[in-house]
């Protein structure tokens, strides 16, 4: 008795060898592919070129340009009066950073202000944070090393009688050296100033700009998994032969399925922004906001739905069964979330993968969500991935009509 059920589900496996496969093909695909994207484990990229404007004649300064340089650094000494043209190439793109250390040697600890640290909000975060280290490390050690040159206390009188007063005189002086240090390494030493790509002043990105659009992609690809039950009752119900006895056309049944599930998409879009901009700040998180007009938003969002459509209606048409279009869709659209950054940050990428995640179109369109939320990009500045969204889901949406039509034809003939 045993054996003989041993055998038959050994049987019924065999009938669903697609099963079977994503059993081994997917952990090993995803296993590969997030090693891959979380393999950077590199130095800072260097080619990114920073500027440094400070005080001309500064030896801080020099001496401070001179050990990021060690770092293998791209950065340079800029002069004030061309501070306009610095952030005109940071919000273009040609800096990484731009560095305004307000300054002098001769400034007392306790009155130094922070080193104001220029950026673009779409900055690679894990370079920033490592950039701000290699800045403390050295700025702080320079500033302390200039403020310790001069570090001696002299008396007029050092008879032995006065030794106890020596002593009290000299414990004072350094006490005050020593607060005024314990002070200067308790401040805050940068002031981050965000400039985006319109040359606007901005806030600080938070982590919501990116998981929100991000997750809003993921979802609204999964559309895929009702449109494939429907299609599978379709055929269960021989819904196909009636629609081709009626003469119905396959390019019409593929628009009229379309319709529907946009508008589902769409109610995914408003449903996530509102639950970013209520929930989110009832868990302690910041609040999600669509930043600028809302008319950008609402092309991309059509366009991420129209390609989400397209790929699940190709799934659809040639899964022969529910279950197969969830094993065949559900896994792609995982790949493609790995590797277009909705998983991984791309920034955090090696430069291999950071190449493979602009063939994701969740790449694209989160590519197009980011510059909205933190460059506030008008319609025509994201032209791009509005485009890459929408040749995807032309090509899609064609091929899952011809391989339609032809089912219908083919039911036809019994």
């Amino acid at each position: 008795m045993l054996i003989g059920s041993i055998c038959k589900e050994l049987r019924l496996l065999s009938r669903d060898l697609h099963g079977v496969a994503v059993l081994f093909m997917m952990p090993i695909l995803f296993m590969l592919i997030m090693s891959a994207a979380l393999s950077n484990d590199k130095e800072l990229p260097h080619q990114a070129e920073i500027v440094l404007i400070g005080e001309p004649n500064s030896h801080l300064n020099s001496a401070f340009v001179k050990a990021l340089k060690d770092e293998n650094l791209a950065v340079r000494r800029g002069e004030s009066t061309k501070t306009a043209d610095f952030q005109t190439a940071l919000q273009q793109g040609e800096l990484a950073l731009l560095i305004v250390n307000p300054n002098t040697d001769q400034m007392a600890l306790n009155e130094e202000k922070p080193l104001q640290l220029w950026l673009n909000p779409s900055v690679d975060r894990a370079w920033l944070l490592g950039v701000k280290g290699v800045l403390q490390k050295h700025y702080t050690e320079l500033r302390l090393a200039r403020y310790l040159d001069n570090n001696h206390i002299e008396l007029e009188n050092n008879h032995r009688r006065q030794m106890k007063a020596i002593q009290e005189k000299v414990n004072e002086e350094l006490d005050q050296k020593f607060a005024q240090i314990n002070n200067y390494l308790d401040r805050e030493h940068f002031q981050e100033i965000y400039l985006n790509r319109q040359g606007e002043e901005v806030a600080k990105p938070s982590s919501v700009q990116h998981s929100v659009p991000a997750w809003l992609i993921f979802g609204m690809f999964f559309i895929m998994i009702p449109l494939s039950n429907v299609m599978a009752m379709e055929r269960q119900t021989n819904t196909i032969t009636r629609l081709r006895m009626a003469r119905a056309s396959s390019l019409g049944l593929i628009i009229a399925k379309l319709i529907p599930y946009f508008i589902i998409n769409q109610l995914q879009f408003v449903g996530m922004v509102a639950l970013g901009y209520f929930v989110l700040p009832m868990l302690d998180m910041p609040a999600f906001h669509l930043e600028g007009d809302w008319e950008p938003y609402a092309v991309l969002s059509a366009a991420v739905s129209f390609a989400a459509i397209g790929y699940g209606l190709l799934v659809s048409v040639i899964a022969r069964s529910t279950e197969h279009a969830v094993v065949l869709g559900g896994g792609g659209i995982i790949i493609m979330a790995a590797i277009g950054g909705i998983m991984v940050p791309v920034h955090v990428m090696p430069e291999i993968m950071q190449t493979i995640a602009q063939w994701s179109p969740m790449g694209w369109a989160l590519t197009g969500f980011q510059n909205l939320l933190l460059n506030h990009y008008t319609l025509a500045q994201i032209e791009t991935p509005l485009t890459q969204l929408a040749a995807f889901g032309g090509v899609t949406l064609l091929l899952a009509t011809l391989i339609y039509s032809r089912q219908l034809k083919r039911q036809a003939r019994f």
